[in-house]
């Protein structure tokens, strides 16, 4: 039995949850320790970087947490289309 374990994640719009941030004045620190996350990862979130995550999977994830945090539904900033 073959196991295709291959799963495309879908992209994040940075642009968005940066921009949501700013509409609710926090800053990146602030966001950060409201999700338990470092700043670190609020960051490269926005700018569309990886290299403090440890999978795509988990870059999603995060997102997801920071995306609850400022209200915002998976369709407004995740995009899962595979054009």
């Amino acid at each position: 039995m073959l196991f295709n374990s291959l799963s495309i994640e879908p992209q994040i719009d940075g642009d968005k949850l940066k921009q949501t941030r700013v509409d609710k004045n926090l800053s990146v620190t602030e966001l950060a320790r409201a999700c338990v996350l470092a700043p670190k990862h609020i960051i490269q979130l926005e700018n569309g970087e990886s290299s403090n995550f440890f999978s795509a999977h988990h870059k999603v994830q995060v997102a997801k947490k920071v995306a609850s945090y400022l209200g915002l539904e998976d369709h407004e900033y995740l995009n899962s289309s595979t054009k």
